[in-house]
């Protein structure tokens, strides 16, 4: 059910919006019972969302859209959401726990559904692969709005390019659930709009929304309340007398650049792997993966072109998927969180070497295997335990969002295949990546990039020219 709102604010940069309204679920779905979030959802608690933009060319005139298309996509979002109802909800703090958190949903709540126009902006260069400034991509970004220890969900943004095309902004709030259940989302969303549009023809999974199937057999709830308690008692320690940490670009200094690892250049990278890390008996002990080449060549990139001292050390942060790894194994559907962490601590002396690349991809490799016969509970205790006792050590971190298996440029509405995916979640801080499947070359990948605009042409010219080269 769609309903106009009032819109009372104006956004700079010549973003004018056409029109503000809520999406609600559609048949109308009364009150239901709240999901309390598990141990995993409330790792992403504090105002963190996971945001994308899908950028679809349109070469007609805004009224066209508007007139034509606005009220299907309109329609085929209420009927998602009320199989999806929790995402309508906010995420509030729970009446009856002392330190719980829950997705509420009552009779009559909706979505914040924005339609606006980028006027005198390029379709192609804003939705291209070239360094981009950040403050252009995030005015196509949904602006959720929070109050106090609530939250809205969803929000959703549609901003339109007159006569070159449009782009459909998400924003998830990361505690309802991870990327694998905000992109099962958006893709129910577009085939209820389009089934026929299909790229692969498979459908998605029905939601699943029981969130009790996430069972906290090692006590991460009261550990990870704990270590957030003992983290901020050694920040308060520590202001006093200490050197302040050194102040991150501001937003209006950094750029979004997209790389690609073609199918080839991966093909190269793990060869140059399993020769420079062969065992006695020709087979190094890990498993040689595409994300783990393509992860290793972009750290060291990024440590080259970030011109650290060294002798310090860098941190290499990314996100394990748990939904295979767990007992039972968790539902096919499952809206929630399924993911821990693991990270690799690396010596910038030995990242700038020769032999750098291969390295770090033995170190990233072996961390992933580390994990074979471990539980998700197992996992967490261990990163808690590492955060506590390194905390106030200033070490430079790469984090990664996304995944190629998300799959996210067979996103079809019915515009056909996106010209366009950004993951903005990663904008907010300079050397974090964000990863996807190539949209142009089956087995390729795509690497978003974070950083100011000197060290873009900096890392640019190590990434390219490794592949020139390599």
């Amino acid at each position: 059910m769609r309903k106009p709102v009032p819109v009372i604010f104006v956004f700079p940069m010549a973003l004018r919006i056409i029109e503000q309204t809520l999406i609600s679920p559609y048949p109308p779905l009364a009150s239901q019972p709240p999901h309390l979030l598990s141990f995993l959802d409330k790792i992403w608690l504090r105002d963190i969302w996971i945001e994308w933009l899908f950028f679809y060319e349109f070469p007609h005139a805004i009224s066209d859209f508007i007139d034509q298309h606005l009220a299907a996509l309109s329609a085929s979002l209420s009927v998602t959401l009320h199989r999806f109802y929790p995402l309508a909800g906010t995420v509030r703090r729970s009446p009856n726990s002392e330190d719980g958190f829950e997705i509420w949903y009552k009779e009559g709540d909706a979505v914040s559904f924005t339609v606006a126009e980028l006027a005198g902006s390029n379709f192609c260069d804003i939705s291209g692969d070239h360094p981009r400034e950040i403050d252009k991509l995030r005015l196509l970004a949904p602006k959720p709005a929070s109050t106090g220890e609530q939250w809205p969900v969803l929000s959703v943004q549609m901003t339109l390019f007159p006569d070159q095309g449009f782009c459909i902004g998400v924003a998830v709030h990361h505690a309802a659930c991870d990327g694998a259940g905000a992109i099962q989302f958006i893709k129910s969303w577009a085939a209820a709009l389009c089934p026929s549009g299909n790229l692969t023809g498979d459908v998605p999974p029905p939601p699943f929304l029981d969130r009790s199937v996430i069972v906290d057999s090692h006590g991460v709830r009261r550990k990870l309340l704990r270590a957030s308690q003992e983290v901020s008692e050694k920040k308060k320690k520590q202001r006093t007398g200490a050197e302040p940490p050194p102040p991150e670009a501001p937003h209006s200094s950094l750029v979004f650049g997209t790389f690609v690892l073609g199918p080839a250049m991966i093909g190269k990278l793990k060869k140059g792997v399993l020769e420079a890390t062969a065992e006695e008996e020709g087979k190094p002990k890990f498993h040689c993966s595409s994300f783990m080449v393509a992860c290793a060549y972009t750290w060291t990139c990024l440590v080259k072109a970030r011109g650290y001292d060294g002798d310090s050390t860098v941190v290499f942060c990314y996100a394990v998927d748990w939904r295979r790894r767990m007992a039972p194994e968790i539902p096919n559907g499952y809206i929630g969180n399924c993911l821990g962490f693991n990270t690799v601590e690396m010596n910038v002396g030995d990242m700038i070497g020769g032999e750098g690349f291969a390295a770090a991809a033995a170190e990233i490799g072996r961390s992933i295997d580390g994990l074979k016969g471990m539980d998700v509970g197992q996992s967490i205790e261990r990163r808690i335990d590492m955060a506590v006792g390194s905390e106030g050590e200033r070490k430079p971190r790469l984090c990664i969002g996304g995944s190629p298996k998300f799959r996210v440029y067979e996103t079809d509405f019915g515009w056909g295949r996106p010209a366009k995916v950004e993951m903005t979640s990663i904008v907010g801080t300079a050397g974090t990546i964000s990863l996807a499947e190539s949209r142009e070359e089956e087995g390729g990948l795509e690497i978003g990039v974070v950083l100011p605009n000197v060290e873009m042409d900096r890392f640019s010219a190590l990434f390219v020219g490794g592949q020139l080269s390599g």
